[in-house]
């Protein structure tokens, strides 16, 4: 249960932002109805953070031939800070290859850990593929099976959370950053779930892009305005406006004013954004970001 740290990022990231990379659950290769997991060898590939590099061993989630998620450096390093703001009861949208709840659970801070999974393939083959009930802190997570979009969602949640509002959300349910989909929607499970501190995957993209498109620095300020804008109260600190924008100008190709385009599938599994399986939710319709 090794972090993503050869050469060092781990220590790095501490230094620079005050959090680094976390450790992964064992996965094993394993085939499902329609999903299987399978091993890759080192390749070519880029991080959320990092460039390119040669990615060492790492598994991917595949539906028939199409993979749409990893645990390759991209994943970790964008799932790092919303596992570092993560204490107290954790409530998650979107399972995926359970990575993010691993983490969360693992740390003393946190008490409890609440993910909401739409699809129930995807939770047995995550079950199985990562050993759900060896995990040393499975006594602290709980999978219910719902849409985090579906307007009953706090109703079902208030049994699991004993009736508490979450202290962290954290919100990876679209298959692409920066989803123009992602701010609205995140927005609209934290005013349904009133958590006291929320994000969602890709988060820094979606900022970065929203300050270009504005001419605005990539600063603090701008992160509390973006931030209020979206109605997500984002745990924001001096380190983390750094680490916004150290993404933003590694993925500045990414996010740079554009017409809309169709972002290709592979590219979360090799990087700077690609497809993903973290569906707590139904697929989102196009719309604006704010």
């Amino acid at each position: 249960m090794s972090k993503k740290d050869k050469p060092g990022r781990h220590q790095r990231m501490l230094a620079a932002y005050g959090f680094g990379l976390f450790s992964l659950p064992r996965y094993r290769e394993i085939r499902g109805e329609g999903w299987q997991i399978r091993h890759h060898l080192p390749s070519m590939s880029e991080g959320y953070l990092t460039p390119s590099f040669v990615e060492g061993n790492r598994f991917v989630l595949y539906q028939g031939r199409r993979p749409w998620m990893s645990t390759g450096l991209f994943e970790v390093e964008s799932h790092a800070f919303h596992v570092h703001a993560a204490h107290g009861l954790v409530v998650v949208a979107g399972l995926g290859m359970g990575m993010y709840a691993f983490a969360a659970c693992a740390k003393p801070q946190v008490e409890r850990v609440v993910v909401v999974e739409r699809d129930a393939a995807v939770i047995a083959m995550f079950s199985a593929a990562a050993g759900l009930e060896t995990w040393p802190d499975r006594h602290k997570l709980i999978i219910v099976q719902a849409d985090a979009l579906d307007a009953a969602l706090a109703e079902r949640l208030t049994e699991p959370c004993q009736g508490r509002a979450a202290d962290y959300f954290y919100a990876d349910i679209w298959p692409l950053t920066p989803d123009a989909t992602a701010p609205p929607q995140a927005g609209a499970m934290v005013r349904a779930l009133a958590p006291k501190a929320a994000g969602w995957w890709g988060q820094e993209l979606n900022f970065g892009q929203w300050c270009l498109e504005r001419r605005r620095p990539i600063d603090g300020a701008a992160l509390a305005d973006y931030a209020a804008l979206c109605g997500v109260p984002i745990p924001a600190d001096a380190g983390y406006a750094a680490f916004c924008r150290d993404v933003a100008a590694v993925n500045h190709a990414l996010i740079a004013p554009r017409p809309p385009r169709r972002r290709p599938w592979w590219r979360r599994f090799f990087g700077a954004g690609s497809e993903n399986l973290n569906s707590g939710a139904a697929a989102p319709p196009d719309g604006p970001a704010p």
